[in-house]
């Protein structure tokens, strides 16, 4: 982290930290190892699953990656493209970008997960 961690700090209209508008987390980009962050997905919806891949962004780990499966759609800000996203599979302190499997690299997300 050492200061140079710059979560997702761009809200819409809906409150929602998003880049691009087409996926996003609401509440705080600011999350410990252990919690659910709520993320929206407009590719996503009530018989989609969302599966999520968070890149490390800071050393000593730039470059490491975690692949998981979440649920299927839920009400949302955004429409029926609601998913609860457990952070415990990259539970590890640092700066993160969450991306959906196969959305673009500017879509993501930026996290910090502190220590639990």
């Amino acid at each position: 982290m050492n200061g140079i961690c710059e979560p997702t700090t761009r809200r819409d209209a809906q409150a929602v930290a998003t880049t691009t508008g087409q996926f996003g987390v609401i509440g705080s980009t600011s999350l410990k190892g252990d919690e659910i962050a709520q993320v929206v997905w407009r590719g996503g919806g009530p018989a989609t699953s969302l599966v999520v891949v968070a890149y490390r962004l800071d050393p000593p780990s730039a470059g490491t990656w975690v692949r998981w499966s979440e649920g299927y759609g839920s009400a949302s800000p955004w429409g029926e493209v609601g998913y609860q996203v457990g952070m415990k599979p990259i539970s590890t302190p640092g700066c993160w970008r969450v991306v959906p499997e196969g959305g673009r690299m500017e879509d993501g997300v930026v996290v910090v997960i502190r220590p639990a």
